[in-house]
C-alpha cells in the first residue's frame, strides 16, 4: 500500500487495482495549518534526510508542506517525509536528463500522432486557500430559469479559471495516464473522462464527459470509475454544479451515487444545491442507493426528471419508471433538497432544461430531445446565447486621440482610451458625438452579431435525428460509435451485417455519426464510447485502429473528426477557435496487469496488444464483429 501511495503521488502509472485503492485513500478534508515560510524550500528538503524531517516538523506541517506542492497528504509521517524527499529529488534528477534526452525526444515527437503539450505538461497543482485548505466552490454561473421556475442566484464568480483546486479528494499530483492533462484560459472546455462502452477497461473508463464553462463543470453520464477518473486529471469535483443523465443503462449512471460522496469532500457547505438532470427514475434510483448505503457525506443537490421519453426503438411503451415525487423531501445540510422538477415535453418533443447565466453579461441554454436506443434516452444541447459584435478599435482610436485635448477640456477624460467602452455600448442605430463634430456611429464601430457556440452530447444511439433540430449547426458533436467493420483486423461477415447488428443493440457504427454528421452540419465530430475492443492506451497499434475508424467516418463528413480517449480536451475558444489537447500515451510495459516489462521484451508487443483487443465483442455478441449492447 506503501509503494502504491508514493506511485500515486509521485505520478507514476499503477495497476487498476491500485488505481482504484487510491481513491479511497485521497487528501483528508481537513484544514492543514501554514508551514513556516523557511521550510518550504526544495534546497531545504534535499539537504535533510527523511529521518530529520521527521524529527523536526510536525506530521500538521508535513501534510502542509505536501499540499503546497500538490502531493498527497495523507499517510504516517515517516510516509509523508518519503514523499517529500521523493519531490525534492524530481527536479535535479529531471535537469540532469534533459540534455541527454532533448535530441531524442526532438527526433521521436515528428511520429507521435497528437499533440504532444499534454504529456509535457507538469502535474496540475491546485490553487488552495491560505493555509492550504481547499478553495471553496465558485462558480460562474448563476441559474436565471429552471424549465419555467427560478432559483435564488448564486455567489459572484471568479474570473480567471482555474486548473484544480476545490476537489479535496484528487490525487494530487495527478498521476496516471491523465496526470498531464492541465485546464486552459479558455472559458469553455470539453473532457472526455470516459470513452469505452459497456465496463470499465484498463485504457478505456466507462462513459463520462465534462464540459467546463469558467469555473463550474457540469458532466454528462456519470460511469463506473468516473469518481477515479476525476482524480487522475484537473477537473476538480467541489466544482460540479450540474450532471446530466442521458438514460438509465449502468454504464451511464453507476458511478453516480459514489461521485456525489467525492464531491462533498471538497464542496463549499455553503453552495447553492447541485443540480442533477435524468430519465423518470433516476429521483428513486439515487434514494433508493443512498438509504440503502446509508450514505451520510452528500452534497445538497436536486433531482430534475424528464418525463415521457419516447422508447424510439420499439413499438412497446416502456416500463413505467419508479415514480418518486419531487415533493417527499425537506431542506436539510446535505443530500437531497426541495424543488426538484418533473419536466415535460415541449410540442416539438423537447425538453427546454435550464438557461444561466455565463460571464458577464451572457448566458447558456441546455436543451434535450431524445435519441433511439434500447432504453429512453436523450441527447443534451449546451447553446451560448448571441453575442454584440466586437468592437472596432483602428477605426475609432485615431478619432478620440484627434479629440484628446478636447475630450479633456470638454468631457473631463484624460485619457481618450476610456471612451472606447462607451462606444461599444453603441446600439446599432446610436451615435456619439465627438467635440469637434466627428460622428462615431455604432454600426459602423462595433462588427455584428456574433453566434454563440453550441455543443451537442447524444447518448448511446442507432438514430439521432429527433435531435436534428436543436443541434443543427453545432460547433461539437459528440456522438457514440460503438463498433466499427475493420476485415484488415480480422472482421469479417461484412459492414451491412455490422450495422444491422450494431443498431439492433441501439448502437451507431463511425458511418453513422458522420452521416448525422453531415445532416446537421456539424463543424466538429468526437467519436467515443468505444468496444472494449478498441484500445485507449495510445500505442502504436492502438493509434492504427483509431485512424482506421477515423478514415472510415471521413468518408461521409467532411470536417475534423476525432477519435476520443480518456482525458481528451477540446477547448472552445470565444473567437470560434478550437484546439485540442490529446493526452499522452499510456506505455505498453505501464498497462495494468502486463507481464512483460518493456514492449521489446515481448517480441512484438503490438502482436500482444492485438490479440488483448480480440477477445470478442461485448454485451451485443462474440467475435471481430460483435456489436455491443
Amino acid at each position: 500500500m506503501l509503494a502504491a501511495a508514493v506511485a500515486g503521488a509521485l505520478g507514476w502509472s499503477t495497476p487498476l487495482a491500485t488505481t482504484r485503492q487510491l481513491a479511497c485513500c485521497s487528501r483528508s478534508a481537513r484544514p492543514i495549518a501554514a508551514l513556516p515560510e523557511t521550510s518550504l524550500h526544495d534546497s531545504s528538503l534535499r539537504g535533510a534526510g527523511a529521518a530529520e524531517l521527521v524529527r523536526r516538523l510536525s506530521r500538521e506541517e508535513l501534510r502542509a508542506a505536501c499540499a503546497s506542492r500538490s502531493l498527497r497528504v495523507s499517510g504516517t509521517k515517516a510516509e509523508l517525509a518519503a514523499r517529500l524527499q521523493e519531490y525534492a529529488a524530481k527536479p535535479a534528477a529531471a535537469a540532469a536528463s534533459a540534455a541527454a534526452s532533448g535530441s531524442a525526444a526532438a527526433s521521436s515527437s515528428a511520429t507521435q500522432p497528437h499533440d504532444s503539450s499534454a504529456a509535457a505538461a507538469a502535474p496540475p497543482r491546485r490553487r488552495t486557500l491560505q493555509g492550504g485548505a481547499a478553495a471553496p466552490s465558485s462558480h460562474g454561473l448563476a441559474p436565471l430559469t429552471a424549465s419555467g421556475g427560478s432559483r435564488e442566484a448564486q455567489a459572484a464568480a471568479d474570473a480567471a479559471p482555474v486548473s484544480g483546486g476545490g476537489g479535496g479528494g484528487g490525487v494530487d499530483a495527478g498521476g496516471g495516464a491523465g496526470g498531464g492533462n492541465t485546464g486552459t484560459g479558455a472559458d469553455m472546455e470539453v473532457v472526455v473522462l470516459g470513452s469505452g462502452a459497456c465496463n470499465p477497461s484498463p485504457t478505456r473508463s466507462a462513459s463520462s464527459l465534462a464540459l467546463r464553462l469558467l469555473n463550474s463543470y457540469w458532466l454528462f453520464d456519470v460511469g463506473e470509475g468516473t469518481q477515479v477518473q476525476l482524480q487522475r486529471c484537473f477537473v476538480a469535483p467541489g466544482r460540479i454544479d450540474r450532471i446530466f443523465v442521458t438514460h438509465a443503462h449502468g454504464d451511464h449512471c453507476f458511478g453516480l451515487p459514489g461521485l456525489l460522496c467525492l464531491i462533498a469532500r471538497g464542496r463549499d457547505r455553503d453552495a447553492p444545491p447541485m443540480d442533477i438532470y435524468g430519465p423518470a427514475g433516476l429521483r428513486a434510483f439515487l434514494r433508493v442507493t443512498l438509504r440503502f448505503s446509508g450514505t451520510k457525506m452528500l452534497p445538497r443537490f436536486v433531482v430534475h426528471e424528464l418525463h415521457d421519453i419516447p422508447n424510439l426503438h420499439s413499438s412497446r411503451p416502456p416500463p413505467p419508471p419508479l415514480a418518486v415525487a419531487p415533493g417527499d423531501v425537506r431542506s436539510s445540510d446535505a443530500g437531497e433538497q426541495p424543488g426538484g422538477l418533473d419536466l415535460r415535453p415541449r410540442p416539438d418533443g423537447c425538453w427546454e432544461l435550464l438557461t444561466a447565466a455565463f460571464g458577464e453579461s451572457g448566458s447558456v441554454t441546455v436543451r434535450a430531445a431524445p435519441v433511439r436506443h434500447t432504453v429512453p434516452t436523450v441527447g443534451y444541447v449546451v447553446e451560448e446565447a448571441s453575442k454584440r459584435g466586437r468592437l472596432k478599435p483602428e477605426l475609432v482610436l485615431p478619432l478620440l486621440q484627434r479629440n484628446k485635448q478636447a475630450l479633456a477640456d470638454e468631457w473631463g477624460v484624460r485619457d481618450p482610451r476610456s471612451v472606447l467602452k462607451k462606444v461599444a455600448a453603441l446600439g446599432a442605430e446610436e451615435e456619439l458625438v465627438l467635440p469637434d463634430g466627428a460622428v462615431i456611429r455604432g454600426s459602423d464601430a462595433v462588427g455584428g452579431t456574433r453566434r454563440g457556440r453550441k455543443i451537442a452530447v447524444l447518448g448511446d444511439c442507432c438514430d439521432a435525428s429527433p435531435c436534428s433540430g436543436i443541434a443543427a449547426g453545432c460547433d461539437l458533436l459528440v456522438h457514440e460509435a460503438t463498433n466499427a467493420y475493420l476485415p484488415q483486423y480480422g472482421d469479417s461477415g461484412g459492414l451491412a451485417r455490422l450495422q444491422r447488428e450494431t443498431a439492433a443493440h441501439g448502437h451507431s457504427t463511425p458511418q453513422m455519426a458522420a452521416q448525422f454528421a453531415s445532416e446537421i452540419g456539424a463543424k466538429r465530430l468526437v467519436l467515443t464510447h468505444f468496444s472494449s475492443r478498441y484500445l485507449g492506451s495510445g500505442s502504436a497499434y492502438a493509434d492504427g485502429v483509431m485512424n482506421e475508424i477515423r478514415n472510415l467516418a471521413k468518408q461521409h463528413y467532411g470536417g475534423p473528426v476525432t477519435c476520443a480517449r480518456d482525458f481528451l480536451r477540446v477547448e472552445m475558444q470565444v473567437n470560434g477557435e478550437v484546439h485540442e489537447h490529446h493526452p499522452p500515451r499510456q506505455p505498453y510495459e505501464e498497462w495494468p496487469g502486463n507481464i512483460f516489462k518493456t514492449a521489446s521484451e515481448a517480441e512484438g508487443g503490438e502482436a500482444v496488444e492485438a490479440a488483448a483487443a480480440g477477445g470478442g465483442g461485448v454485451e451485443g455478441g462474440g467475435g471481430a464483429g460483435g456489436a455491443a449492447g
